[in-house]
């Protein structure tokens, strides 16, 4: 499990920086912490828990119960370390709310074992857990659209759509398609090294295939990690052929074929970006740490809270294209008037890299830092962190979260 980030409280340097060394080299972003209060402030925002040794007042026992008794938390995995084998003090743990409990001395290998099985039981879960549908009665799994947007190019907009649909492909394989909107010129086929033989410009042109998810299947290329993609026309000619009622019916259908659809929406804002906004639980909307980029989000904030799209949950990306801050994240956050959900690290090779050879960071560079934000950031879009984006109520009145701070 690629770049799983684990929040460890160890009050003992020396057994923290044990275990953080047998994580870190399985792959993991391990966060160390000796403060319990500072562990439960910072629990819902990892993978996996691990509660060791604790100083103070509050025990670990007392902090996995207070873990379990925050539904914010009820989706992250929490392991206990008991100091000794003894069978009471793991009895303690579980009824606690522990998800497992491992007792000293352990083998590396063991705790490596504990901690993938742990984080796949749970992702399993959170897969196959049913929701109820509106009639009240019937089974369903969860169905969510994704849209990545900026209003200015080049900020890496198809970056983050290819890897947020690669890695919510790796946790539901062939249960992923990625929509190529970004009309005139979409690259998301370039960015996986596939060649696009048929596009959604064939798709609209085949009414049936428009209307029968199954035959919408056959239009969709299916990468290597499992996720199906629907390919940007190859001309703008035939992008032109693509109206507002395609864009609607097209997402529609998309969501009756698969569990989660991510749209790369571009940058170019018209009535089609809008039927896509519509149609998203969430729009990630990137930006990079430069003034002219956030003069060009700061306008579109606006112009979707004068048209009204108060329904738009909206979570911000920062790209950090330069070597050197020019903006402070602070900074970026009050001009947005909103904070940001992920920062991505700069790096001069990575991204380059991924897009000259067409494999995903995800994918390219599995434990850099990089891939380890935009899955996070793909967990965060889909709602399986276990967070909620907010959203606005009134736009025009409150300014919801697209109130701009002058």
């Amino acid at each position: 499990m690629p770049a799983s980030t684990i929040l460890l409280l160890d009050s003992d340097p020396v057994t923290g920086a044990e275990i953080s060394a047998i994580l870190t080299t399985a792959g993991y972003t391990i966060t160390l912490t000796d403060d319990p209060d500072v562990a439960f402030g910072r629990a819902a925002e990892h993978q996996l828990i691990i509660l060791d040794v604790t100083s103070g007042p509050k025990s670990a026992v007392d902090l996995c119960r207070e873990i379990r008794s925050t539904p914010a938390m009820a989706a992250v995995p929490v392991m206990c370390v008991s100091a000794t084998d003894d069978v009471e003090e793991r009895i303690h743990f579980l009824e606690a709310g522990a998800d497992d409990v491992m007792a000293r001395p352990f083998d590396a290998r063991e705790l490596e074992a504990r901690v993938e099985a742990l984080l796949l039981r749970f992702q399993r879960s959170r897969d196959l857990a049913p929701i109820i549908s509106s009639d009240g009665l019937t089974m369903a799994r969860a169905k969510r659209v994704v849209a990545a947007f900026s209003p200015k190019g080049g900020v890496g907009t198809t970056t983050v759509a290819t890897n947020v649909a690669v890695a919510a492909a790796s946790r539901r394989p062939d249960r992923v398609v990625l929509i190529d909107f970004a009309l005139p010129f979409g690259n998301v086929a370039a960015h996986l090294n596939l060649e696009a033989h048929q596009t959604i410009a064939d798709v609209v042109r085949d009414d049936t295939a428009l209307h029968e998810p199954e035959l919408l299947r056959t239009y969709a290329m299916r990468h290597d990690s499992g996720l199906h993609v629907l390919a940007a026309p190859n001309t703008p000619d035939a992008a032109e052929t693509i109206t507002t009622e395609h864009v609607e019916q097209l997402v529609k259908t998309a969501l009756e074929s698969y569990d989660y659809v991510v749209i790369d929406a571009g940058s170019n804002l018209d009535e089609r970006t809008q039927a896509i906004f519509e149609a998203a639980e969430t729009v990630i909307l990137t930006v990079y740490p430069e003034i002219a980029a956030l003069n060009a989000m700061h306008s579109l904030l606006e112009y979707l809270a004068e048209a009204g799209s108060v329904g738009l949950r909206s979570t911000f990306v920062v790209n950090d294209l330069f070597a050197r801050e020019i903006l402070k994240l602070r900074d970026v956050e009050s001009a947005l008037g909103s904070k940001v959900s992920i920062e991505l690290p700069y790096d001069p090779f990575i991204y380059l890299k991924a897009v000259n050879e067409g494999v995903p960071v995800f994918l390219g560079a599995p434990r850099s830092a990089a891939a380890e934000r935009l899955n996070r950031l793909s967990q965060i879009a889909f709602g399986e962190d276990g967070l909620v984006v907010p959203v606005a109520t009134d736009a025009r009145k409150s300014g919801g979260l697209f109130r701009i701070r002058r």
